[in-house]
């Protein structure tokens, strides 16, 4: 009997990433954008996104000023690995040997377990459906072959359970070259010469395919023949980063509770750092008698194996949740990203000021919200106050001033500009400045000016010609 092989694709795992972190999205125009800038290009953009005119390529800009509904995130290469490896953790319930390629794609040693299912498509249906409870989209391909496993399953949707290699043969013949993520440039040169699908590419000679086509080409050519030998490489299963606590007794006292959630840190820090690696950040669920389950996460300044640190961070998340009764178990989970030399050190090492400022912006995200401690960032706007917006910040940044010629004096800008009964008593005056516009929401007409008081406070102020008032705008320092 021949080894059996199955493909699970995830398909735009990068997008699928960004959805799985913003849920909400679901159903939306979404879309992830290289860098998070107006100009950066969408890399990957939603079917709802696409069927209202957005594509990849297009800048974040454009694509909004087309879809003001379009939700746009960014997705690191980090932010992929950590999910990646997620899902292989779950696809190793199914297999135990399990191969990722890092982009979305997953292979899986299948054979054998129709011995242990009623059938391949029963085991396929219910690792497809394990997945779709974690909130992924997967197609699930059950055949002989890494490489027509994968084409099929780039061309298909769902389930497929192929009967025999001549079978995969067939349907991965049929499968068109643009389907495999190949060059877009390349596969259109490819075209031009009739050759569109798989099995065209099959018919080419071997000789001279990687000096007229290069070596992409040539490596899907020699894939796709069909005495290509391309085994699987599985990863070795790596120990779950997970602790679960039944307590003696029902527990409502915040202190021994941390206490308890600490002793479970000590044995997650070691299997981190293990692997080389910090705690990014901690998940905490915890089951309260009468069987609901609280949940909660938190996230250091930056990842760290400090269990003092930690255990200070998790005492001021508990003391900030609704309690209702006594806690009778705890679920402790440790995410982690690759350490520094540094960070897995037995003994501490000094740290900057900034990193001291880091663990404060935690301290307080942990006790009052997610959304505590935000910066300003600059956006496209057209009055002075819609030009910039407040998002969360975990961590402080050291400033980075533009060069100037000369030393810029600090505008401080208000919030929301604050009325003035009468101008205050000034010695000098400049402008006006006037801006005007605003008709795609309501219309505006402003004259800006600066004034120099009698304290020698610079003020920046307008007139509001539409409402009849001045506004004070905010002050230099």
């Amino acid at each position: 009997m021949a080894d059996r092989l199955a493909c699970v694709s995830l398909p735009a795992f990068p997008l699928q990433v960004l959805l799985h972190r913003h849920p909400e999205w679901r159903g939306h125009p979404a879309a992830v954008a290289e860098e998070d800038r107006p100009r950066a290009p969408l890399v990957w953009v939603s079917d709802e996104a696409t069927r209202a005119g957005v594509f990849p390529g297009l800048s974040c800009a454009t694509a909004l000023a087309l879809l003001p509904t379009l939700r746009v995130g960014v997705v690191d290469a980090e932010e992929v690995r950590r999910e990646g490896e997620g899902v292989v953790r779950r696809l190793y319930r199914f297999s135990p040997r399990v191969e990722h390629d890092g982009l979305g794609t997953f292979w899986l040693d299948a054979s054998g377990l129709e011995l242990l299912h009623p059938t391949l498509e029963a085991w396929a249906d219910g690792l497809r459906e394990d997945l779709a409870r974690a909130g992924w989209q997967a197609t699930v391909v059950v055949g002989f072959s890494r490489f027509g496993t994968r084409a099929v399953a780039k061309a298909h949707r769902g389930v497929r359970v192929l009967a025999s290699p001549h079978e995969e043969k067939e349907i991965a013949g049929r499968v068109r070259l643009r389907e495999l993520g190949m060059d877009p440039k390349t596969v259109e040169a490819l075209e031009k010469l009739g050759v569109r699908t798989v099995h065209d590419l099959r018919a080419l000679p071997e000789v001279g395919v990687q000096e007229r086509f290069g070596r992409e080409v040539a490596e899907v050519h020699r894939l796709a023949s069909e005495d290509a030998f391309d085994p699987l490489r599985p990863q070795v299963e790596r120990e779950e980063a997970q602790r679960h606590l039944v307590l003696e007794a029902p527990e409502s006292d915040l202190l021994r509770l941390v206490f308890a959630v600490k002793g479970a840190l000590d044995p997650l820090l070691q299997t981190l750092a293990r692997r080389g690696e910090a705690v990014l950040s901690l998940e905490l669920s915890l089951r309260q008698q009468g069987g609901r389950w609280l949940s909660t996460e938190v996230k250091p300044a930056a990842p760290t194996l400090d269990a003092a640190q930690l255990a200070d961070l998790v005492r001021l998340r508990l003391g900030s949740l609704p309690w209702e009764t006594a806690v009778v178990e705890v679920c402790v989970r440790a995410r982690g990203a690759r350490a520094g030399p540094e960070q897995l050190q037995a003994v501490p090492v000094a740290r900057r000021d900034l990193d001291e400022a880091g663990r404060a912006v935690a301290r307080l995200r942990a006790e009052f919200g997610e959304g505590s401690v935000v910066r300003a960032v600059l956006r496209d706007g057209h009055l002075p106050e819609a030009r910039y917006t407040w998002v969360p910040t975990s961590r402080l940044h050291p400033p980075a001033p533009r060069p100037a010629s000369q030393p810029v004096l600090v505008r401080r800008v208000y919030r929301r500009p604050v009325p003035l009964d009468a101008l205050p008593a000034h010695r000098t005056v400049s402008g006006p400045e006037e801006v005007a516009g605003g008709w795609w929401v309501r219309r505006v007409h402003r004259s800006y000016y600066f004034l120099e008081t009698e304290a020698g406070e610079l003020l920046w102020v307008y007139y509001d010609h539409r409402r009849h008032r001045w506004f004070l705008q905010g002050r230099v320092e």
